[in-house]
Parts: C-alpha cells; structure tokens; sequence
C-alpha cells in the first residue's frame, strides 16, 4: 500500500488524465513520470499478443535511432516481458527466477539498450492487448529502491484507467475508420447539423458535393438544398419542436443542376448521452447519397462467397448499398423486427459482431459494380 509520500501529486495525475487519446499527452505524462519516479526515462508500449511488432512504442527523450533499433532487432527477444498483470516488478527480482545462462543472456541484451535498473508493469486493457510500462535508470546510476517502486505501485490503478479509455478510443477509431471506408465505398456522406442548419460535422463525400454545389451548398456554414421544395422541407423538419415522435426523421430527393444525377438526403435526430457541441441544441445527422460515386452490391452476388440465405444476402446488400437496416426493411416489404433478426443470423453465419465489421468484410470479399454514368438527358426523355 503506497505511503501518503507516494500518493501521487495532482500534477502527475492531471498530465495523465489530460488526454488519454492523445499521443503528445501520453509523452507530456511519461516525461513527467520519469522525472517523478527519479528515471531517465519512463517508455509505455502497446502490442498485441502474438505480434513481432509493436503497434505504438512512446519513449520521449530517447534516442529516435536507438528506438528504431529496438523495434527492429531487441523487441521480439525482450526477455523482460510476460511480467504479472497490475504487479510492479524490478529487473532484480525478474532476474531472480532465471538461470544463470539466462542471465547473462539477459544481461548481455541488456547492455546493448538501456542498462539493468528498470521497474516494469505489464496491464491488459483490452482482450489480446498488452501494455508495458517500463521506468529506467542509465548504466551508473543507483538502483530503484523502495520509495521509487511505491510510487509506481501507487500509479498502477491510474494507469490501468488511463490505458482503459486508451484501448476504447483505439478501437473506437479503428471501427470508425471501418465505417467511413464502407460508407465512402457506398458513395455515402455524412454531415451533422444543429436546428440552425448550422454544419458542425462534415466528411469528404459532403465536402465534395458542397463545394462542386452539387445538391448541396452553404450560407454563412449554414446548409442550404438545391430543390427549392426539399430545402422548405427541411427547413420544416428543423423549425418543429423537438420531441420524441420525430425518431424516424425524414429523406429528401434533391436535384441539382447540370449533369449530376438527383442524390437522397436521410435526417435523423441525434441524441447523445452527454453534449457534444451544445448543451440546449439538439443535433441532426445527415446521410448524402451520392449516386455517382455509389457501389452496387446484389443480393445474388453474396451469396457466392457467404453461407447467407437469399432474404440474409438483401439485408446485407441494402446495407452495404449505404441503406440503414429500417429502410432496408421498408424496401425490401419485410417487418423491421424481421429484418433485425436477418441481421442477428448474418452476424452469427459470417463471424460479425457489428454492422461496420460485416461491412468491412463485404468490401473485402465481394467485388461491386459501379453504376454506369447517368446521361441526364437521356434519363429525362425516359421520364
């Protein structure tokens, strides 16, 4: 149990807790620590289990070649690793249960990278993660002693938090960047809007049809439709009071001038746990279509590389196709309940646990067609 004289300082725990997302904060946080713990230098590693490679190694004040020679020849053979989940651990007592062959082994690795006095911790934030943090002291210098290691063992409960929302906000930025792929693959666009019209939030897709006016423009960063009567209708959608009977939200067909093809705008409500931008505006979230961009899945075609029944592969088809799982349900002449329990069985069938993943899988094992280019003219002497 730490002492009150190593309860550690706000702040250490501030740099720590100031931005767990963010690279520059976990450097500001560990060159703190070092200075905290009396090392020359504090290192947080992130790897998966199995990996030869680390996938962040952060040792601000290092050497930036001797780091790279780490990776590249020292990391696979650390034989400091695989120490006790939450538990500080010297090198002395690492040492300690080795052999004496592997203890010069171990030492003669050790002069070639940072010297003997460490104090290590290893912590799994996440399934199949692994965090190390190491803290050491240069050749010369004394040992840790107990003072030191109770200080780290006093920010073991922190850094486990930290390292926590850490692994959250990796993994939620890696399905995020599965989504946008997908979504880009679908020719979809995203914006989020206050009640104002006000853009808070736009992607590439929406940014492309903004500034080519295809469909979409701005005044004064306010959103404006190019079809006069889909523009009042949203502006309708947004001067209603806000209130639970709006959930479904509304789609407009915008026609935009010149030769591009009409693209659907889907509005609906965002309700966040906790304010994002503003604390007395509700958000909306926009989805554009952009016809010309957007990749054509079948449902005939999944079904050769997925075990999909032909109703699973039009769920998955609509949804690859940038349509939510409601109008997906809604097209296709189903219920939204059996549309619901089409997804529970393509997840279980094609190893999925979320939309963004299955998705992902989509675009990777299926090719899709790409819509042939709509000559404006000749759709019109259709009509």
């Amino acid at each position: 149990m730490a002492t009150r004289d190593e309860t550690p300082p706000a702040r250490l725990l501030e740099a720590l807790y100031a931005g767990v997302a963010d690279v520059a904060a976990w450097n500001r946080f560990l060159l703190a620590f070092a200075d905290h713990m009396g090392a020359s230098r504090a290192v947080l590693l992130l790897t998966r289990v199995g990996e030869d490679r680390p996938r962040e190694i952060l040792s601000p004040g290092s050497d930036r070649h001797r780091a790279a020679l780490y990776v590249d020849r020292h990391f696979a053979t650390d034989p400091f690793v695989g120490l006790p989940q939450t538990r500080v651990v010297s090198f002395g007592e690492f040492l300690s249960r080795r052999s004496a062959g592997e203890v010069r082994a171990i030492r003669a690795y050790l002069s070639e990278t940072v010297g003997n006095q460490i104090l290590g911790v290893d912590m799994t934030p996440a399934p199949g993660l692994v965090a190390r943090v190491r803290v050491a002291r240069l050749l010369g210098l004394p040992d840790f002693g107990r003072r030191e290691r109770g200080r780290m063992e006093a920010m073991v409960p922190h850094l486990a938090i930290a390292l926590r929302g850490l692994a959250l906000t990796m993994r939620r930025d890696a399905e995020c960047a599965i989504l946008r792929d997908a979504l880009a693959a679908s020719g979809q666009g995203t914006l989020v809007i206050d009640r104002d019209r006000r853009i808070m939030v736009s992607d590439g897709i929406a940014d492309e049809l903004i500034a080519r006016r295809a469909g979409l423009s701005t005044s004064n960063t306010r959103l404006r439709l190019a079809t006069p009567a889909a523009d009042r209708q949203l502006g309708a959608y947004l001067d209603a009071a806000p209130g639970h009977g709006d959930e479904a939200g509304c789609t407009l067909l915008v026609d935009p001038a010149g030769d591009d093809v009409p693209i659907a705008v889907a509005v609906r409500p965002i309700r966040p746990a906790m304010p994002v931008w503003t604390s007395d505006r509700e958000l909306l979230l926009l989805r554009v279509r952009d016809p010309a961009r957007r990749s054509r899945f079948d449902a005939a075609t999944l079904r050769g590389p997925l075990p999909l029944t032909f109703a699973e592969a039009s769920v998955t088809a609509a949804m690859a196709n940038g349509e939510t799982l409601r109008e997906a349900a809604s097209r296709l002449g189903i219920t939204y309940n059996t549309a619901r329990a089409h997804l529970r069985a393509i997840f279980a069938k094609t190893g999925t646990t979320r939309q963004a993943e299955l998705l992902a899988l989509v675009q990777t094992l299926v090719p899709a067609e790409r819509p042939a280019a709509v000559d404006r003219k000749a759709r019109a002497s259709r009509l």
